[in-house]
């Protein structure tokens, strides 16, 4: 290959890379215009503390998030709720939304209610067995959530299939609910019935239980709540909101957040993309094999990556280190600038997720033996009055 063309490939590769990143950042600022949310600008501008996720853009969108700053000023009960299902252990992605739980727990102390659900994962068929899903979540997904710092006093954490008190809640939002709403949020077609009664149920009726939990009189009555959720689960927070209303609720506010790339550049990490997640459960040796082999925002080229500078906005090397270790943006300047190449990157990278599984992994067996104390048994009575 001659020089000229060698050049036209390495043009060619910066391009298609550029028109990716012009593509991921318009994606957003489009669904809040779209969703009527706003951004997350003036609370990050006007609250003393805000989390790191906040300042960065990461957490970049809200609905009535000022309800819950109010709360937060006056020391007045709120609380968050942050579900996932159990098909696999948790990964980086996953991480990130419970470092934002915890900055939200460290603000006043909220009350953190965090559902497991193995129901979701048997139904949609994303496990063979209600069992191995309820095994993944004690043996793997409970333990990591512990390591992480949550405080047992104000973090109700309840898997499904076991805290069946969800269902008693759920019957009772079923009855503020209709199937066209159902069909019309989720995206289901009356006339091709591929969805089986469970999916409706729990997508429905539990999900939304899940959501107004909190809420019950037997955990303070209404609240201001918050749901952190990706933006294309803002229908979900809309239909919890209608019944919100219904029930005399308070309705759900939400804070929304930038998914983190995927090691294999091929959209979001993902535990069901072969190469794209890095597993908390995975050993410091293994994580390092999955970033060297990792995609990035770099040119081919090394002496063009120093002219016109590296493109961090689809590179999830540069996503894992701002989103987890990072204090400040010098990161993103010595990307752009192209004084930092993807090789001392991912390096520096690297180094960083080592330490840090391994630290978190130190803490799994003490994280084990205090599962009891973050489980949530408080029986839901009030229903039956």
């Amino acid at each position: 290959m001659d020089p000229e063309q060698i050049k036209k490939m390495v043009e060619e590769d910066y391009q298609k890379k550029l028109e990716l990143a012009r593509t991921e950042e318009s994606y957003y600022p489009g669904k809040l215009q779209e969703f009527g949310l706003k951004n997350i600008d003036r609370f990050v501008k006007y609250n003393p503390n805000p989390s790191n996720y906040m300042k960065f853009g990461i957490t970049f969108g809200h609905k009535d998030l000022e309800v819950v700053a109010e709360a937060m000023a006056n020391n007045e009960p709120w609380a968050v709720v942050s579900g996932l299902n159990p098909s696999s252990p948790l990964h980086l992605g996953h991480k990130a939304v419970f470092d934002e739980l915890l900055w939200f727990q460290e603000q006043g102390g909220a009350d953190i209610f965090i559902p497991i659900t193995n129901d979701e994962t048997y139904v949609v068929g994303k496990s063979e067995s209600l069992a191995n899903a309820r095994k993944m979540a004690y043996e793997n997904i409970i333990p990591s959530i512990i390591a992480m710092g949550f405080n047992p006093e104000k973090t109700h954490i309840y898997v499904d299939s076991d805290y069946t008190e969800i269902y008693n809640v759920a019957m009772d939002i079923s009855r503020k609910l209709t199937l066209n709403k159902l069909f019309g949020v989720f995206g289901w077609d009356h006339k091709e019935p591929t969805e089986n009664p469970g999916k409706v149920f729990y997508m429905g009726a539990v999900q939304l239980a899940q959501i107004l939990l909190p809420q019950y009189p037997e955990f303070g009555g209404p609240k201001p709540t918050i749901i952190p959720v990706g933006i294309d689960q803002h229908p979900y927070i809309l239909l919890a909101r209608d019944i919100a209303e219904k029930k005399g609720f308070i309705p759900p506010a939400e804070v929304n957040w930038k998914f983190l790339a995927g090691l294999d550049g091929k959209g979001k990490m993902s535990s069901s993309r072969d190469g794209s997640a890095i597993f908390l459960t995975d050993t410091p040796e293994i994580a390092e094999k999955k970033l060297k082999k990792a995609y990035t925002g770099g040119s081919i080229s090394g002496d063009y990556q120093k002219e016109h500078g590296g493109i961090p906005e689809i590179c999830p090397v540069y996503g894992i280190r701002m989103y987890h270790f990072e204090k400040d943006k010098n990161l993103e300047s010595a990307c752009k600038t192209g004084k930092l190449l993807c090789g001392a990157c991912k390096q520096e990278a690297i180094t960083q997720v080592k330490d840090w599984l391994a630290d978190h992994q130190r803490k799994l067996p003490d994280a084990k033996k205090r599962i009891d104390d973050f489980l949530l048994k408080t029986p839901i009575r009030s229903i039956f009055e």
